[in-house]
């Protein structure tokens, strides 16, 4: 027979339950106020802390968890893979796309062998892409911002050139 929740029990559990609905609203906002770089920082953090909570359930052989953090570390692969810009930077892109793809791989080993060292490789791999990634995030605002500048001022060229 199952044992009833106390209310203090059923209090918690629902306050549990409201933080976390607080928390995704949170983040939908977060990522729909984000511009393209930082959702990708937002995708490599993500996915380097299901990696490492995907270490520390296969460590302590929980694999319902461990399943479920690999599952979603591979769902972060994905989005990564999809916002390479193979029209920009063919040979970033490719590299990168190779790299994720083997980062799968390694997940798929972690969970056919339930050994953490595949992930363990993959975070090592990642980690410092996710760090460079970030020290640009500035770089890659000023470029934003000149690019955006260029285009006004070549958009105010064209219109006088135009009107003489």
């Amino acid at each position: 027979m199952a044992r009833r929740l106390t209310p203090y029990q059923m209090k918690k559990s629902a306050q549990a339950w409201a933080d976390q609905v607080n928390n995704n609203r949170h983040l939908e906002v977060e990522v729909q106020e984000a511009d393209a770089h930082k959702r990708t920082s937002m995708l490599y953090k993500a996915l380097l802390s299901h990696l490492q909570d995907s270490i520390s359930a296969l460590s302590r052989n929980d694999q319902v968890s461990a399943g479920k953090w690999l599952n979603k570390s591979q769902s972060c692969l994905n989005e990564l893979r999809v916002t390479l810009r193979h029209d920009i930077e063919p040979e970033i892109s490719r590299n990168l796309d190779s790299l994720y793809e083997y980062c799968g791989r390694l997940l798929a080993k972690a969970k056919a062998t339930r050994n953490p060292e595949p992930v363990e490789e993959a975070v090592k791999l990642l980690t410092p892409i996710q760090e460079a990634w970030d020290q640009v995030h500035s770089e890659a605002m000023k470029f934003r911002e000149d690019l955006a500048e260029f285009q006004k001022n070549q958009a105010a060229k064209s219109q006088q050139g135009s009107h003489e």
